[in-house]
């Protein structure tokens, strides 16, 4: 199948992916098994985070007991413990309450002394990443057989939307298709990538939606957008550990007491005005701690090296906890229809202590800046708010949606793949251009060596 210019969202999507059946075949993509090179090493807490949202599926088949499908995911834990407690299994038509714990390797549980520890003996599935070595048996205190569910890598790879970066110089191999193609041809051709990649984060979205529900999932989203890229995972764990239901009038102070940001004394460094706020933060966390303080080993791993003061984690869980607290505003325009009033309702959120201030004991900052700037915002817009609209017109406005600045991986697949080509300056300004490239990069680019690649040669057949 070619590219049209004229392409509806569906037909953009399905051209693509008519070019992805050609390079790996429909067998392998029905399967889940491409593209999904094996990601780097995730934290086990993200892994967790995607297990509660059933990115990892809901079912599959154990080692040895048959059957398993997950009812109720149960509640992550936030103490020593099994991960999930209280949660429902179906195995092989029986329902079974009881926790779930899940690990890198089978043998974790053994390292980490869970076979000897009563507050085990309660578990009834142990999910891991790789299947175990034969005649491996997970075995609780009272030496009962635990059924082990292995985790398809696919699904792993799709969760954490990361794979491991395999490309390497580029060869005329890679450009000299792309370089026959006129600047047309090649816009058709990053629609179709970025029609395919709305389409995935759908599905994402919509399976976590199932499990979450669409207000929870889309406060997830807000708070995964706010963290930039350093720290998105740590404030959508964050969400999920303090969700939006139980936040109230009291977001703040559960949102800094459940990110580990509240201690009992400030650094002398503070001010006046930082010891009266976190004061006033603090008496209201204290009641509240025993429910929603996490334990050790579970502490949300925030990254504060190489952060723009504004950037810094303290200032983007304020600027969670605004937007919890006038989530009756921001909810009604989660769609493209409001997209104009949701970027005015979010750079509009302020804060008096916020506004000033980069961290809990930082000084006053000489002029006030806005919790969530328009950069934040438009980002929300191109990932999730257009991704998630259905209509032609949501289609239509996202096509002409342009970007200041590109990702940096774009950046190196755009120059990989398309050299220095003038004529694509201001197509490669568009945010579907930038999201196409970061799809073929995931595609192609980061899952196979240059010399091994098929995307050249099958982009040759599908554009004559």
């Amino acid at each position: 199948m070619g590219f049209s210019r004229a392409m509806s969202f569906l037909a953009a999507a399905d051209a693509y992916e008519q070019l992805l059946h050609r390079v790996y075949g429909a067998e392998d993509l029905a399967a889940g098994e491409c593209p999904a090179a094996m990601p780097p090493a995730i934290p086990e807490l993200e892994v967790q985070n995607f297990w509660m949202a059933g990115l990892l599926g809901s079912s599959g088949e154990t080692m040895r007991h048959g059957t398993v499908r997950i009812i109720d995911f149960g509640e992550w834990n936030r103490s020593a413990g099994p991960d999930f407690l209280q949660a429902e299994i179906e195995l092989n038509g029986t329902r079974i309450r009881g926790d779930i714990e899940l690990d890198p390797t089978a043998a974790d549980w053994e390292h980490h002394g869970h076979g000897a520890n009563t507050a085990y003996n309660n578990v009834v599935l142990h999910v891991v990443l790789s299947p175990p070595p034969a005649g491996w048996y997970t075995r609780d205190s009272l030496h009962r057989d635990i059924p082990i569910l292995p985790i398809a890598p696919a699904l792993l790879a799709a969760a954490a939307g990361k794979t491991a970066p395999r490309c390497t110089e580029p060869t005329e191999l890679c450009r000299e298709p792309l370089n026959a193609m006129s600047a047309a041809q090649i816009a058709e051709l990053l629609q179709a990538a970025a029609a395919y990649r709305m389409l995935r984060k759908r599905r994402l979205f919509r399976i976590k939606a199932e499990h979450l529900g669409f207000r929870q999932t889309w406060y997830e989203a807000l708070a995964e957008t706010l963290g930039y890229h350093a720290n998105k995972h740590a404030m959508q764990a964050l969400a999920r550990r303090a969700p939006l239901k139980e936040l109230g009038k009291q977001a703040e102070s559960i949102l800094f007491g459940t990110a580990g940001f509240l201690f009992p004394v400030l650094p002398d460094r503070a001010g006046n005005d930082a010891r009266a706020y976190h004061r006033s933060v603090w008496d209201a966390w204290w009641p509240l701690r025993p429910r929603f303080e996490l334990g050790e080993g579970r502490c949300i791993n925030w990254q504060y090296a190489a952060q723009r003061p504004g950037n810094h984690p303290h200032r983007r869980v304020a600027a969670l906890a605004m937007a919890a607290l006038h989530w009756h505003h921001i909810e009604p325009l989660l769609n493209a229809a409001g997209a104009a009033r949701l970027v005015q309702t979010l750079t509009g959120l302020s804060h008096p202590y916020w506004d000033t201030h980069y961290t809990l004991p930082s000084a006053t900052m000489n002029k006030r800046t806005a919790l969530i700037g328009e950069s934040r915002a438009h980002d929300f817009l191109v990932n999730y708010i257009y991704v998630q609209d259905e209509s032609p017109a949501a289609w239509e406005t996202y096509l002409s949606l342009r970007e200041k600045d590109m990702p940096s991986t774009a950046r190196h697949t755009a120059t990989h793949l398309f050299g220095e080509r003038t004529d694509l300056k201001k197509l490669l300004a568009h945010a579907f251009a930038q999201q196409g490239l970061l799809q073929i990069h995931a595609d192609y680019c980061a899952t196979s060596a240059c010399s091994d690649c098929c995307f050249p040669i099958k982009l040759k057949e599908a554009i004559r």
